[in-house]
């Protein structure tokens, strides 16, 4: 019996090498046409294996120097993670779930978890601040049933803000100004809305069809802390999956402490990136206090 696990050990790891290598050579040649076209989206029809696949409908990526590139490389938007997710989220058994997704971007993964899995799910509520990402956002999340898409950032209060929009990846947008970088592309700037967690948790219920539990992913490029703390305690009772992209650098320590207390409600912490390797609240705790720039996925489940 070894010999065989150690067999197919080998050779699943064989059949991951060579298709890491065959999708970074696509990616390579993706990149090269990317750089002679004056493109700023393209529609792609996913192929029959790939969890964005819905039916007849296309998906709109854009022609960034990130997310565009590696979708059509790969056929999915970071697969490894989603899978993670409904792995823990099915191991619950507490049937169909409403996906809460915070930063929703233009809904690679509200559409791969739910094109993909459509038996996990009563439906989705997607927010999303940015203009363009919106529109992007709506094309690809319309051929799902019962997907709600709210155009604003969740912060601690209701009002406006300015948003920081980095010209060449679309998911680095942020409430917070972006950090430097030398080979960033050109930036901008938005006004955007606004919604307090009661106000977006208003939103979240109304998506709702009875006692459903919520699955929750945000990815808001360094306010995730703010969005959790600010969300109201009866929205985290209902979740029993949480992923969460961690990043300190601008959060205050009443963000902090309240993250935790939050997140303290989860039996188990990971690592998303690490192979789910389980984390205890106080290493969280260490992570966030550092404030040291780095960032990671977090994976909470009850």
């Amino acid at each position: 019996m070894c010999a065989k696990w150690s067999n197919a050990r080998w050779a699943d790891m064989a059949t991951d090498l060579w298709q890491r290598l065959a999708a970074r050579r696509r990616r390579k040649v993706i990149d090269a046409f990317f750089a002679n076209v004056e493109l700023r989206r393209v529609e792609w029809m996913p192929p029959q294996d790939s969890p964005l696949r819905c039916g007849s409908a296309s998906v709109m990526l854009p022609v960034d120097a990130i997310i565009g590139p590696r979708t059509l490389a790969h056929g999915h938007w970071h697969r490894e993670h989603t899978d993670l997710l409904l792995q823990r989220l099915r191991a619950g058994g507490k049937g169909p779930h409403l996906l809460v997704d915070v930063g929703a971007n233009i809904g690679l993964v509200t559409r791969q978890l739910l094109a993909g899995s459509p038996e996990a799910w009563t439906g989705a509520v997607c927010f999303e601040p940015e203009r363009a990402n919106l529109e992007m956002l709506r094309w690809n999340t319309q051929p799902l049933p019962r997907v709600a898409v709210v155009a604003g950032a969740i912060s601690d209060h209701d009002g406006q803000a300015t948003l920081h929009v980095d010209h060449g990846n679309v998911g680095d947008c942020s409430l917070d100004e972006l950090p430097f970088n030398p080979e960033r592309a050109a930036t901008s700037q938005q006004q955007v809305q606004l919604l307090s967690g009661a106000n977006a948790y208003a939103q979240i219920s109304a998506q709702r069809l009875g006692d459903e539990r919520i699955a929750w992913k945000s990815d808001t490029q360094g306010h995730d802390l703010k969005v959790v703390a600010a969300m109201p305690e009866a929205l985290w009772q209902l979740t029993d999956v949480a992923m969460v992209e961690v990043q300190t650098r601008h959060a205050t320590d009443d963000d902090i402490a309240a993250f935790l207390q939050r997140m303290g409600g989860f039996a188990n912490l990971a690592s998303v990136k690490h192979g789910a390797r389980q984390i205890s609240l106080g290493e969280l705790e260490a992570f966030c206090r550092r404030r040291s720039g780095s960032e990671f996925d977090l994976l909470a489940c009850r």
